[in-house]
């Protein structure tokens, strides 16, 4: 485990930047949830080996009558389908993609990572097989599975790590640094101003996954791009207050971002430099939640929607966002708003509305509903689809996400628990 008395690295992170073996990762977990190490290792490289059952097979997109009866077939009375998978509050969900495997990833508050595989039922004790890791010191904001099915993490810590479960390590590929002269040759140098700056979220650049998004608490977003020159494309000053998500819409270039100035606003990510960071020009477009808004996303197929998470107790669904323009600051209506109590409070984190990732209709939310229930939604025209409840459900799941291609949807808590409805 992490001691006191050990040096401390910059922004109190876990190391200086170096790989973190699994056996690392185990150790700096918090002990009493601490997985066995050789358990680690077989999972991983079990999981890590070919399997001729796992075929590359087709995304196939269900009619509306079928996803209908798929969605209708969603149950959350199993209590095997409930598991404690991190120490403390869910705030990132994930789910692998792999159709023959179900696995889970959440992040937590203090920088853990759980791994949680559904269905296996080896452990003679009856637990659940879930291995827990430890590489970020703060909030994991986010978590993604990459095109290599590495398990991409965006941490309040200033750092993103990559954990790859062929080389069984976590890579840090990019951090956040002050104007000190022993970061000159770091490609975050003198992007950390100091008093109140995190990076508060990150997200993969679908049109090349070495690249990616971050936001701060300061305002600003930035693009990196890892290929073989590394280099922050661009640095823009987007908002005078934190940003919540960012998100990119499938064309490649309108990028809409959300956050504490209450506001949605869509950029054209053309316009911007890879100059020092300035202030960016107008928003093409913008939105007002009327608060603070969690979370806007675009639909990931055709970016035809946005959904919109506000602390003004709406869902808010905005049609064809990207092609929306703005003059003397007006503001864009929604196109649905759908009532929903998102006041979560002190203790839990703030619920986020997902998309489907092959429906660009579909989207998942929690509920602070009793009894406690994962909403799913049609975005058109924003109409309940199903309000799934059950036994194995007992608190808010605050942070929901949908398999890839399965009728399966997630949801974690913010005791670190996390439930499968399928």
């Amino acid at each position: 485990s992490l001691h006191e008395s050990e040096p401390r690295f910059y922004g109190n992170r876990i190391n200086d930047g170096s790989d973190v073996t699994l056996e690392e990762a185990v150790e700096n977990s918090e002990s009493k949830y601490q997985t066995s190490i050789s358990d680690a290792e077989t999972f991983f490289r079990s999981w890590a080996a070919p399997n001729s059952k796992e075929t590359k097979t087709k995304k196939n997109v269900l009619s509306d009558e079928q996803l209908r009866k798929e969605i209708e077939m969603l149950s959350v009375d199993d209590q095997k389908n409930v598991a404690k998978v991190v120490p403390e509050r869910i705030y990132s969900i994930a789910v692998h993609p792999s159709e023959k495997d179900l696995v889970v990833a959440v992040g937590d508050k203090s920088g853990h990572v759980g791994l949680w595989n559904v269905d296996d039922n080896k452990n003679s004790d009856d637990s659940a097989a879930v291995y827990l890791f430890r590489y970020h010191t703060s909030v994991v904001s986010n978590l993604e599975w990459n095109y290599k099915k590495q398990l991409v993490s965006f941490s309040y810590d200033g750092t993103v790590r990559v954990l790859d479960v062929a080389s069984e390590k976590s890579t840090e590929v990019f951090a956040v640094y002050d104007d000190s002269d022993e970061f000159k040759n770091k490609l975050g140098y003198d992007l950390d101003t100091g008093h109140k700056y995190w990076t508060q979220y990150g997200c993969l650049d679908h049109r090349n996954e070495d690249c990616f998004f971050v936001s701060t608490s300061r305002g600003t977003a930035m693009h990196l791009d890892l290929r073989c020159q590394k280099s922050l494309t661009f640095h823009e000053e987007l908002s005078e207050k934190k940003i919540n998500t960012l998100s990119l819409h499938p064309n490649g270039h309108s990028l809409i971002s959300a956050g504490l100035d209450c506001t949605v606003q869509l950029w054209d990510i053309r316009k911007f430099d890879n100059k020092k960071k300035k202030k960016a020009s107008s928003p093409v477009a913008m939105y007002h939640g009327g608060r603070s808004i969690n979370s806007a996303f675009f639909s990931p197929n055709t970016g035809s929607n946005v959904i919109c998470t506000s602390m003004d107790n709406k869902l808010d669904i905005l049609q064809d966002f990207h092609l929306q323009s703005t003059t003397n600051n007006k503001y864009i209506k929604p196109s649905h708003s759908i009532l929903h109590n998102n006041q979560t409070g002190r203790w839990l984190t703030t619920l986020m509305a997902r998309f489907h990732p092959l429906y660009d209709d579909l989207f998942c939310v929690g509920c602070m509903k009793q009894p406690r229930q994962i909403e799913i939604f049609s975005a058109s025209p924003g109409k309940m689809v199903r309000n799934i409840s059950g036994e194995a459900l007992s608190s808010v799941a605050s942070r929901t996400n949908f398999h890839p291609t399965l009728p399966i949807v997630v949801g974690g808590n913010s005791s670190g628990r996390v439930t499968v409805v399928r």
